[in-house]
């Protein structure tokens, strides 16, 4: 679409929270079709076993094993995009890490300078607007900050997988409010906000979603709440009501489930 609106791709992206490159993963199609244009692009996952996997299979990406903060994040994207002309000329930001989404996604466009035509961030969509939530980074996250996976079996076999936490990440109405108005939501497909460059967005003809109606219409993948909580905060009570009774939810699954209450940002 992008291309037929006459905007120029370079090839290029970031991934963050690249998992192995191929698994649920937005930007891996972008990636094949991109093979061998010779543009930077940059994958970070701190898994070590789903960093083996990625470097199997997208060989040509730079691929740092790590985990990614905000503190860090400037220098982890420096070294691959060097040049301003680079960070201007990205295609794709993708931010997917189960925790401190909202301040890695700050830090990459306000401090880092990068100035991606299409930005994808995971949200929490466990949390309706005109809720403004974020986790942030702390030492309480990081000392308490457990992996959450359920089990399936296929005949003998048992696969466990890791699914996102009630507390984790953003939710939609804190980045569109703080990304407005340089960048505007375009899509929301759960769990990701698609988030459009403001040229971009005029270029393909396309005014910015309602985040009430993104939400309203989208399909809500949720993981700790109950569809009948969802209900109730977006359509049945006022935005105090729901920060109260989501303030309350949140601490008292902290408390139950990990022994400590861990810092975060909720408002309307």
């Amino acid at each position: 679409q992008l291309q037929d609106a006459g905007v120029a791709l370079s090839g290029s992206f970031i991934n963050l929270g690249a998992n192995d490159g191929v698994s649920d993963d937005p930007l891996h199609l972008f990636a094949l079709d991109w093979k061998g244009a010779g543009s930077p692009a940059l994958a970070v996952e701190a898994d070590p076993s789903l960093c083996q996997r990625h470097r199997a299979n997208l060989p040509w990406v730079h691929l740092a094993c790590s985990k990614i903060t905000p503190q860090n994040a400037r220098e982890l994207i420096w070294s691959v995009f060097s040049t301003s002309a680079s960070r201007d000329a990205l295609d794709v930001l993708k931010v997917d890490l189960d925790s401190f989404e909202a301040f890695v996604v700050e830090e990459c466009l306000w401090r880092a300078g990068l100035r991606p035509k299409l930005l994808l961030v995971e949200v929490n969509a466990g949390i309706p607007p005109p809720l403004e939530y974020a986790l942030l980074d702390s030492p309480q996250l990081r000392a308490h900050y457990p992996r959450v996976q359920l089990a399936a079996h296929s005949g003998r076999k048992r696969h466990l997988f890791e699914v996102n936490k009630p507390i984790a990440g953003v939710s939609l109405s804190y980045l569109t409010r703080r990304l407005a108005p340089r960048y505007l939501l375009l899509e929301l497909g759960s769990p990701d906000a698609i988030f459009a460059r403001a040229d971009i967005l005029e270029a393909l003809d396309r005014a910015p979603l309602d985040e009430f109606k993104a939400f309203e219409f989208a399909w809500v993948d949720v993981h700790g709440f109950s569809r009948q909580q969802l209900r109730r905060w977006h359509f049945e009570l006022d935005e105090v009501s729901a920060l109260g009774e989501v303030h309350d939810f949140l601490t008292g699954w902290m408390q139950q489930h990990l022994g400590a209450l861990l810092p975060f940002v909720l408002s309307y």
